[in-house]
């Protein structure tokens, strides 16, 4: 969600970034596109289907959230080809206008979908599944995943967690994937990100200063 928000009000001010600054805007949005098709992946084909094999019937509530992960499929596929579009018009004023439609849709369609997806999911998970089910669980949607979204997700949650949660967080990890993160995965992730939070930053300096 902090992604999509950052993203937001970055679009707020679209028209004033510079043509190097649309590129680095281009570089993190590819990562965030990625990270959100295979996150949906895993819970469409493995975590969905398993809370209604376990519960023994379709879930509206699940074909529900399966249609939000289609809305919100088609809003970042949307977002990337008019980030695009950007980089080629100079920042046309009309592709502006569709862009911040669009991360605003985003925000507003993400806001709902992760609450009915924490309430729900949770709820089902503690009530149909025991503590070991749910670790192994854990582990299949790991295996799933290709490694390249292990490499942003897992410097993705370090930045979002406490440095307590971070410890638990490493604990779980296989040592070869700890490694990868903290020689590699770590100092990438802040390449494509960093820039994105100083420019946010700026944008919030020039705000206040109206």
């Amino acid at each position: 969600m902090r992604d999509a928000d950052m993203l937001n009000n970055i679009a707020l001010r679209i028209e004033k970034l510079t043509p190097e600054e649309l590129q680095l805007l281009s570089r993190w949005y590819d990562f965030f596109w990625n990270m959100m098709e295979s996150h949906h992946a895993a819970e469409d084909d493995l975590l969905f289907r398993a809370v209604e094999e376990r519960m023994e019937q379709p879930s509206e509530i699940i074909e529900e959230m399966e249609v939000e992960h289609n809305r919100i499929q088609f809003l970042i596929d949307e977002i990337r080809r008019l980030i695009g579009e950007l980089k080629r018009s100079a920042g046309e004023a009309s592709i502006c206008r569709e862009l911040q439609l669009n991360t605003d849709g985003l925000v507003k369609v993400f806001q709902a979908h992760i609450m009915k997806e924490e309430k729900y999911i949770l709820e089902k998970m503690t009530a149909h599944f025991t503590v070991n089910e749910q670790r192994r669980m854990e582990n299949r949607v790991k295996r799933k995943a290709p490694v390249r979204y292990l490499s942003f997700m897992i410097p993705w949650l370090h930045d979002s967690l406490s440095e307590e949660e971070n410890k638990i967080l490493d604990q779980s990890l296989p040592w070869p994937v700890r490694l990868m993160n903290h020689y590699f995965w770590k100092d990438r992730y802040a390449r494509l990100v960093n820039p994105m939070k100083a420019l946010l930053e700026l944008q919030h300096s020039q705000l206040s200063k109206v």
